[in-house]
């Protein structure tokens, strides 16, 4: 797994720094409390660890970026504090980029964070930029039927990132005492190191489990459908043919009794019925024709009333007008009744209108309104007459319409009375069999319908024994394949020889040239065992006492891990943090450890890990020039020294203001 670590850059309340990353060897060191430890706890944090809050982080640390190359893509990673997500940010092509926000660990209903792949989280997308599968392992290391689960790559970061506080109190979490969650992981770790998860038992794996979730999913559907039957009372598929074949003859022996029940019925009576609609249809015809006639002289009334009306309102305004003529005659006018104004004395002529002035005949006046309200008598006492013939003609044709209804709704009566007395056995015995004819025939509806529910049960249980036969055979490859894979000890064996090459090289306490040395694949714990003085002495990390003896014997077994991983084409990330490895180590007192270690890092650093990086954080530095691989390491591309202090300006701590504690 290609990954390559450039700049980490820590963003504080007071100011942004940068730390560059050789493409070899970057070595910090100086005295404590300069943050050293803490740059490779941000380049962790980035990576999707939980952060380990010193108080300058508490008290003014916001965030970090770390910069780094994933199989040769550009990324970037940006995780503010208190944050449980990360941003990233990636460059394909040299003009592809790619921006996703991933959460450090996957929730259960979490989407894909890129459409068409299974990116969930963070650990998802650095094997997606490294452009491979994340292993997988089983959940349950007891059950067989587990469920695979991905090994994520924070289990692989075990391998990678050697921490101060337990490089030499925990052995990758292998011991006995450790947490069982963290102890199961990290042998599944070495597992995949060690080539103990070759593809060909992953893919097993793979199918296995996937063979026993369809079965199970088919058993239960079948159990399902079974107690559905059960608890309905519907038969076996064979039954439910056989009840439907019963069903049919049934049916087809009601409807041969109902045509011959209609061939022999005959009817004397039908006659009668259709008299009685025939003459109820003329009732009707009638009593349309009358409602016809009343509508009409209705209308006519209407019109000779509203004549009426306006001959009484005439009536009235004559005899008003007459009256008014009276009442005025003789009156002298001052002034206009029009206009108010005042009128001039004039002078006209005899039996004039004072007013305007022209000839006023009385006895005409009185002649032409008698003769007015005459006529208006004349006129009104024929509109009375007519009126009243109208009225009478209305009367007499109600009375026929409500003569022709009665004897109309008689006649209906006596048509529903025949009609019932005419339902007789004929009609209940049809109507008896058509019943029987529809239940018959929806029950045959049902049958059919659930008739693929026993026919699916079937299918689905022989599928459930196929099934069962292909997970048997997967077992005994699964079992096969394994026992092959760890009969294959290759890398085991090289394992073992890496570890006491590098314990060898650096001088380690108590080495000698035939101890035997045993890594057991149940916990894959190195064991080194001596014989002496007619007793086995066997020196493993639990017993080692001394805590500087602890931390080398880690540091060079996960050297010699990587060196496998490089010599095999392991995948596991190309770099490597050791924080303080000369921790509990005086560098006066142990000066040949101390050059001894930096030795084998120089060399292999040099020679068979040079395409890796190595981060190292102590508490001195230990130059190359000491050593015969000086020239290896000659610019800062190779090797980048830093050197911090809390308190020196020229060597400034990692946030470069704080002087706290």
């Amino acid at each position: 797994m290609n990954i390559q670590i450039s700049t980490l850059t820590v963003r504080c309340r007071k100011g942004v720094y940068s730390n560059y990353f050789s493409e070899k060897i970057t070595y910090f060191y100086g005295k404590m409390g300069a943050g050293k430890s803490t740059i490779l706890h941000l380049i962790d944090f980035c990576l999707g660890n939980e952060l380990i809050e010193t108080p300058a982080l508490q008290q003014e640390f916001l965030g970090a970026d770390l910069t780094l190359y994933i199989n040769g893509k550009q990324v970037g990673v940006s995780r503010d504090k208190g944050s449980n997500q990360v941003n990233v940010s990636w460059i394909v092509n040299a003009d592809e980029a790619f921006s996703v926000v991933a959460p450090t660990k996957p929730a259960n209903d979490s989407s894909t964070l890129i459409p068409g792949t299974k990116v969930q989280s963070l650990s998802d997308l650095i094997f997606f930029l490294a452009d491979l599968e994340p292993p997988k392992v089983r959940k349950s290391k007891l059950k067989e039927d587990t469920e695979l689960i991905r090994l994520s790559f924070r289990d692989l970061m075990w391998y990678c990132y050697l921490d101060q506080d337990e490089i030499d109190s925990s052995f990758f979490y292998l011991g006995r005492d450790e947490h069982d969650f963290k102890r199961l992981k990290s042998r599944d770790v070495m597992r995949l190191i060690l080539g103990f998860h070759q593809e060909q038992v992953a893919l097993l794996e793979s199918k296995l489990y996937e063979t026993r979730q369809r079965r199970h999913t088919l058993l239960e559907t079948a159990i399902q459908i079974e107690r559905f039957l059960s608890e309905n009372n519907i038969a076996n598929t064979l039954e439910i043919e056989l009840e439907l074949v019963a069903i049919s003859e049934e049916i087809h022996n009601k409807k041969t009794e109902v045509k011959n029940l209609k061939e022999t019925y005959t009817s004397d009576n039908g006659h009668i019925l259709d008299k009685y609609k025939l003459q109820a249809r003329d009732y009707m015809r009638s009593i349309d024709e009358f409602t016809n006639i009343i509508k009409d002289l209705q209308y006519q009334v209407n019109r000779r009333q509203k004549l009426q009306n306006e001959y009484n309102v005439a009536s009235v305004k004559v005899s008003r007008s007459n009256i008014s003529r009276q009442l005025l005659n003789g009156i002298n006018f001052c002034s206009c009744p029009q206009c108010g104004q005042d009128l001039e004395e004039r002078v006209g002529l005899e039996n004039a209108c004072p007013l305007c002035l022209q000839s006023v005949n009385e006895n005409a006046n009185i002649d032409e309104v008698e003769i007015l309200k005459a006529d208006l008598r004349v006129r009104q006492s024929e509109l009375n007459e007519s009126l009243q013939r109208l009225e009478r003609q209305l009367t007499a044709v109600e009375r026929e319409k409500g003569v022709l209804t009665e004897s109309k709704f008689k006649l209906d009566q006596r048509i529903l009375e025949l009609e019932k007395e005419y339902d007789s056995a004929f009609l209940a015995k049809a109507r008896e069999l058509e019943r029987n004819i529809g239940e018959y025939e929806g029950r045959k509806s049902e049958l059919k319908n659930l008739l693929p529910l026993p026919r699916k049960v079937e299918q689905v249980r022989l599928e459930v024994q196929i099934l069962e036969s292909e997970e048997t055979k997967l077992k005994i490859q699964l079992l096969e394949a394994r026992r092959n894979a760890e009969m294959d000890a290759s890398n085991l064996e090289e394992l073992k020889k890496l570890f006491v090459e590098n314990l060898s090289i650096v001088g380690f306490p108590g080495i000698a040239p035939n101890d035997f040395i045993e890594i057991n694949t149940t916990d894959f714990i190195p064991r080194l065992t001596r014989y002496g003085n007619n007793e086995l002495f066997t020196t493993e990390f639990a017993n080692l006492g001394s805590g500087g003896k602890k931390t080398i014997f880690k540091c060079c077994y996960v050297l010699a891990i990587h060196r496998l991983a490089a010599r095999k084409g392991i995948e596991i990330p190309s770099f490597l943090m050791i924080d303080t490895p000369m921790k509990n180590i005086s560098e006066r007192e142990n000066i040949d450890i101390f050059a001894g270690f930096y030795n084998l890092i120089y060399k292999l650093y040099s020679g068979e890990l040079s395409g890796k990086q190595l981060i190292i954080v102590d508490k001195e530095f230990y130059s190359p020039i000491n050593t015969e691989y000086s020239s290896q390491f000659d610019d800062e591309k190779s090797l980048f020294v830093k050197h911090m202090t809390p308190d020196d300006p020229l060597n400034p701590p990692l946030i470069q203001y704080y002087r706290g504690h």
